[in-house]
């Protein structure tokens, strides 16, 4: 509770300095040009911000909430100095300061408890892939960036488990991210604990935040070691995959990816030679970058996460042309890349893209090989 708190009390700390750094400046009206830079400035840094705390240095992680804070009460309140000004425009009215203030004041509050419920909220989204290699139906189930104890309670961690069994998977993939420097020990063991008493294979991968921590920026250190989370996992039953290959079934091979932050230790494609190339191929791999590499070993489908879609808005959309954020790609090979939006999101309780997703993945036989 008293995260949630905390997080409430820095969004409001900032919606009263907006608001007071607007009433000092409010004699001094601008003209239509400069309402428009003033405008697009906001803008501006509200997404920088967003874009701080998602990619930013890491020794900003001391500020990252109060960060995403300011972004939340800068964003909307862009959006009311703008439909304001379009208003008393077309109106021919004179601004009103306290009228764009208290739309500003709905628009903030509507997007922050909008933000801060859709990160609690983790539903499944489903798809399917047929193919000549495979002769029978697999179900499987993948959840990525669950960041256990970062933005999240753990009930709701606890609940999403819950719902991954209730699906009735064939298997189960951890594609990375699962803990990160602000899990606590104990909620790293019961994590575990809890996927391994599902009744069926569970798959580990690591990402990025499992192979480099700093959490010397946050607390002097991680409350486990590497090791520990090694034991903990291995305690739990769960089967830790690092550039491993592992056969779920007579026509169905896995390979577990070593994370692209772990550098030397990921193995090149060349070092891991496909040992059954008839069969269909299954990669998870945390990064989406790992594609072109993986294609070469005859990746039928790769699942990845590490994107959360972008979280904060619009973050997705700016980073769409450069990059695969989320969502289902194709190649030229006949590779497909499905890349989930994760089951959480980095730091702040706040989310303002896609929802908190797991995915539920069926692979099916071709028609010809159903007939």
């Amino acid at each position: 509770m008293k995260p949630y708190l905390t997080w409430i009390l820095l969004f409001l700390a900032a919606e009263a300095a907006l608001t007071l750094i607007q009433y000092a400046l409010r004699k001094r009206e601008l003209k239509p040009i400069g309402r428009i830079c003033v405008i697009v400035l906001k803008a501006l840094l509200a997404i920088g911000l967003a874009g701080l705390v998602m990619g930013g240095p890491v020794f900003l992680r001391p500020v990252q909430i109060p960060l995403v804070a300011v972004y939340a009460a800068l964003l909307p309140d862009a959006a009311a100095d703008l439909i304001g000004s379009l208003w008393c425009a077309v109106r021919r009215r004179e601004r009103s300061f306290i009228g764009i203030k208290l739309l500003s004041l709905a628009l903030g509050i509507a997007f922050f408890v909008y933000g801060t419920v859709n990160m609690q909220i983790v539903r499944p989204n489903s798809s399917s892939f047929s193919s000549e290699k495979l002769t029978q139906e697999h179900r499987l189930v993948f959840v990525s960036d669950m960041h256990v104890g970062s933005a999240q309670s753990f009930d709701t961690t606890r609940r999403m488990i819950e719902s991954i069994g209730a699906e009735q998977p064939d298997f189960v993939i951890l594609g990375g991210d699962i803990t990160d420097d602000y899990t606590s020990k104990a909620e790293m063991e019961e994590t575990y604990r809890l996927f391994g008493s599902l009744g069926v294979p569970v798959y580990y991968i690591d990402g990025n935040h499992e192979v480099v921590q700093h959490a010397e920026y946050i607390r002097g250190g991680l409350p486990y070691t590497p090791q520990e989370l090694t034991d903990a996992i291995g305690r739990s039953g769960v089967v830790v995959l690092r550039d491993a290959y592992v056969e779920l079934a007579p026509d169905l091979l896995l390979l577990g990816r070593e994370d692209m932050a772990a550098k030397e230790a990921r193995k090149a494609a060349d070092e891991l030679p496909n040992p059954s190339p008839e069969k269909y191929l299954l990669i998870a791999d945390h990064q989406p970058g790992g594609i072109r590499e993986n294609e070469t070993l005859g990746v039928d489908l790769q699942i990845s996460g590490h994107t959360h879609a972008g979280q904060l808005f619009p973050l997705r959309w700016l980073e769409a042309p450069f990059m695969r954020v989320v969502g289902e790609y194709r190649d030229d090979s006949g590779a497909v890349l499905l890349v989930s939006a994760g089951a959480c999101g980095w730091r702040a309780p706040f989310r303002t893209d896609a929802g908190c997703r797991f995915e539920v993945i069926m692979l099916l036989p071709s028609e010809q090989n159903m007939q």
